[in-house]
């Protein structure tokens, strides 16, 4: 395995010639250190997404899955008329709450570490609802600590809070692209 090229010479998304296409699952992992401001705010991943997320439409066998901060990797995505990848679509993310509480419990010592774009910046659930068509009707969470997701019914995407979501996450991701692939084969 360690002399297979794709180990030996990995794949940077920053490339000149990355593209997604190839690929039929995006996962978008979560994280509230600052490392992930690249990935949130990068014009090269926004561009890669704002292509792939449209092919996303079911029936498709292309997918994405996103989770706690994922989720604003493609909130701020835009589409060429301005609105987010996800401004039709239903998802979760972390919710404010839980944010709030992280921060302000261990503000003492850890200062703004549980706040990505620091200690005044919106939450992630602000800056996710701010980029939906109808926050009231796409957006759903919970404040508990059992697995949740949310399925959107329009795209071939899912989403979770934090986590606690991350194996059920993965097991509808990956029912997706089942099902997305037997579509395809038929």
């Amino acid at each position: 395995m360690s002399t297979d090229p794709a180990i030996e010479k990995p794949l940077a998304w920053t490339a000149p010639d990355f593209s997604l296409e190839s690929y039929d699952l995006v996962f978008l992992p979560g994280g509230h250190e600052k490392g992930v401001r690249q990935v949130i705010e990068s014009d090269i991943v926004h561009r890669h997404l704002a292509e792939y997320f449209p092919q996303t439409r079911k029936p498709s066998k292309k997918a994405v899955a996103a989770i706690c901060h994922g989720v604003m990797v493609l909130s701020e995505t835009l589409l060429p008329d301005g609105k987010s990848v996800i401004h039709d679509a239903r998802t979760t993310a972390l919710p404010g709450f839980m944010e709030q509480a992280a921060f302000w419990g261990t503000r003492a010592w850890l200062g703004d570490y549980y706040k990505t774009f620091g200690a005044s910046s919106d939450t992630v659930e602000t800056s996710v609802k701010c980029r939906l068509d109808d926050p009231a009707k796409q957006w759903s969470s919970t404040l508990g600590t059992t697995p949740f997701i949310v399925e959107d019914e329009t795209y071939n995407y899912v989403s979770g809070r934090f986590p606690p979501d991350a194996d059920l996450l993965g097991e509808k991701a990956i029912a997706l692209l089942k099902a997305g692939n037997e579509i395809v084969h038929k």
